[in-house]
């Protein structure tokens, strides 16, 4: 995904669009993610990851409206967005 959304950036620089992207990596964000894992083993070890790790998904909301709101000239590239004490 990185490479393909540094190539539409690079082809659309090249084509004078101005079309910006922005990659979000989110670590632990609470979301139903978890109601979808079938096996017991793994989702119970999840569950435990996000217990002790998880975070909002106001705070992907908040990186996505901060580069929304970037001046029109300028992109940035790349989010990683986690809670601030894992290790990943």
């Amino acid at each position: 995904m990185r490479d393909f959304m540094e190539v539409l950036r690079m082809e659309s620089a090249m084509e004078g669009t101005n079309i910006r992207t922005a990659t979000i990596y989110p670590a632990a964000i609470n979301t139903e993610l978890l109601e979808t894992i079938s096996d017991e083993g793994t989702a119970a070890a999840m569950q435990n990851t996000y217990d002790k790790y998880g975070i909002s998904p106001d705070r992907i909301v908040d990186v996505a409206a901060f580069a929304i709101d970037a001046p029109e000239d300028t992109t940035i590239n790349e989010f990683t967005v986690g809670p601030a004490n894992q290790p990943w």
